[in-house]
């Protein structure tokens, strides 16, 4: 029996903002979007390369430009996205063969990337029947599924456990997630089947992912055979199993998937997500395969000297996924938290200023870095994993800001914005981050009531609403209900404490990384910048005793603040490092 969502998506062409998500937005879109080859990536499978995972490229720009599309309407944009959809379906054999492998080396060809390259044939081609409503790149999509299906499976079929290339068939299980996603608009039994078939696997050869995750184990432990450098602990696969798990849920109402989700998600959330909202490092556990892209206790051992690279953008952007999907699916507003957090720091913050590039693995001190694991150049555009899967992290804000719900819609952000669809008129005019404060204004134009569900941080302490006759205070972590009759306008004045949070170094392994600390101001990590002033250290384990904001052009804010005596200029982490050539900034700060 199918589940229903508790939260949906609104439709995106109906938000309009005008922030910084607006132009960064716009941004990406023409210096990375417009920009690539959507031709040149599928050559991939027109030729049948059959070379190691160049066939991610294709789908992970099809589904951000879609979905980036779905919100701008940019004419230039829609063009791009109908000639790549046009082009990827006439390459479709007739039997559902959509790989970048000759049919003799299926379906673990191009090094065992070839089911994980299927993945993002299939969301490309999902994305483009969401944002278009094509019942063509449908159809390919379900005859790509049931030609996967047809060759993956008990045998005599190749089990799925024994495909992909280092990671004991995780990275090929999480394509359940897109065959779920097929099934839901085809119905076709086989694909249900299929996506059992894989969760009944274990989605791995060396130990059941979803029946370690049920025992209580910790997700860097997961296949570990006592040798660290062939640990398959990849982050941002393994993950985008558990989101296929989630969407199996969606799919059937099998609440045990849900629940396995949310245990996972939170083991994630205790151990490996930063106060950047990333996580997977190259150090200290796991050594395996995907240099700086595994699980390895990151909470714990952020500022581990030894670590070199770490937060890898694929992994920030499949947190906030199934964030997402855990989100719509329960309600609960802890999952937008996380996703607030990714969305201003992570994200926002890897993308360099002229708008071409996704950096591969942030950093909380030193300089940006252009260290890149897996790159391809097409047609002169240096094209790496994390600029493909970038721009969706970022277009993820256009579906969460504002969702809808069963009695209404929930606000998740408070950027300001305004939506507005035949039965409800919604605008909120606020200067956030840099100010707890918004107005609200809230047209019901329907015949039913609806209650507008604002969101209270978790990290706030104070929260209210001040209606015209009386004020409703909101608990942190949960939603505030305001009720709204039918044919009725409200005006809302939200107001909510953001604190600054000194944050002490987690202790991890390594005693040369315990004496650091960090602050946070509400959702927002704060640098030192070098050029702003000159760096701070060490400071003294207090709060600031002051904390001034001002809000300049091109960044959300500088505040100053004294620490210990010390005059101290931060800014968001988002902007730290990039205003001039091989600027420098600091995160964690040294204490002593």
């Amino acid at each position: 029996m199918k589940a229903q969502n508790k939260l949906n998506v609104i439709d995106a062409k109906l938000l309009k903002t005008d922030g910084i998500f607006d132009s960064q937005i716009k941004l990406i879109s023409e210096n990375i979007l417009k920009v690539i080859d959507m031709r040149a990536l599928a050559d991939y499978f027109r030729n049948k390369a059959d070379m190691f995972a160049t066939g991610e490229f294709w789908g992970k720009i099809m589904r951000a430009s879609c979905m980036i599309y779905s919100y701008t309407q940019d004419a230039g944009l829609r063009k791009i996205i109908d000639d790549a959809a046009n082009d990827m379906i006439s390459i479709q054999k007739e039997d559902g063969d959509l790989s970048t492998v000759p049919k003799e080396k299926q379906p673990n060809g191009s090094c065992g990337s070839d089911l994980w390259e299927r993945k993002y044939a299939l969301m490309g081609l999902l994305a483009y029947y969401e944002a278009t409503g094509s019942a063509a790149a449908l159809n390919a999509a379900r005859k790509l599924a049931l030609y996967t299906a047809s060759q993956v499976g008990l045998p005599p079929k190749t089990p799925i456990t024994q495909t992909g290339w280092a990671f004991c068939g995780i990275e090929s299980s999480s394509i359940l997630e897109v065959i779920m996603r097929t099934y839901m608009y085809t119905k076709d039994k086989e694909l249900l089947d299929f996506g059992k078939y894989i969760i009944e696997s274990g989605a791995c050869s060396r130990e059941n992912i979803f029946e370690a995750i049920k025992n209580g184990k910790s997700p860097y432990m997961i296949g570990n055979n006592g040798n660290p450098k062939e640990s398959i602990a990849k982050a941002y696969e393994m993950m985008s199993c558990f989101e296929g798990l989630v969407e199996y849920y969606r799919a059937t109402g099998d609440a045990d998937a849900l629940r396995t989700a949310v245990a996972f998600w939170d083991k994630v959330k205790e151990e490996e997500i930063t106060l950047l909202g990333s996580g997977g490092a190259d150090a200290p556990y796991n050594l395996g395969p995907g240099t700086g892209e595994q699980w390895n206790l990151t909470a714990k051992e952020q500022t581990n000297p030894d670590i070199d690279l770490m937060m890898e953008t694929c992994v920030t952007v499949y947190w906030m996924r199934l964030s997402f999907n855990l989100l719509k699916a329960t309600g609960d507003p802890k999952y937008a938290d996380a996703i607030e957090c990714s969305l201003y720091n992570a994200i926002l913050g890897a993308i360099r200023p002229d708008g071409g590039f996704f950096e591969y693995f942030p950093r909380f001190n030193g300089k940006r870095n252009s260290k890149v694991n897996y790159s391809f150049n097409i047609n002169g555009f240096d094209l790496s994993c994390c600029t493909a899967n970038g721009p969706t992290g970022l277009a993820m804000f256009t579906q969460t800001a504002l969702m809808s719900g069963e009695e209404g819609y929930a606000l998740n952000f408070y950027e300001s914005l305004k939506y507005e669809d035949d039965s409800v008129r919604i605008e909120v005019i606020s200067d956030y981050p840099a100010e707890g404060k918004a107005v609200v204004n809230l047209l019901n134009k329907s015949d039913r009531n609806i209650v507008l569900s604002l969101r209270v941080p978790g990290w706030t302490t104070e929260f209210s609403v001040q209606l015209p006759d009386r004020e409703i205070h909101g608990t942190p972590g949960q939603y505030a209900n305001i009720p709204c009759k039918s044919h009725s306008e409200s005006v809302l004045k939200v107001r909510f404490s953001i604190p600054v949070v000194r944050h002490d170094a987690p202790l991890g392994s390594n005693r040369k990384g315990d004496n650091f600390e960090a602050y946070t101001y509400g959702a927002i990590l704060l640098s030192q910048d070098d050029a702003l002033s000159q760096l701070v250290y060490p400071l003294d384990k207090k709060l600031p005793e002051d904390f001034k904001i001002t809000k300049p052009d091109g960044r959300f804010f500088i505040a100053e603040a004294t620490i210990g005596g010390k005059k101290v200029i931060f800014t968001d982490y988002m902007s730290s490092g990039k205003q001039v050539p091989d600027g420098e900034f600091m995160t964690w700060i040294p204490t002593v």
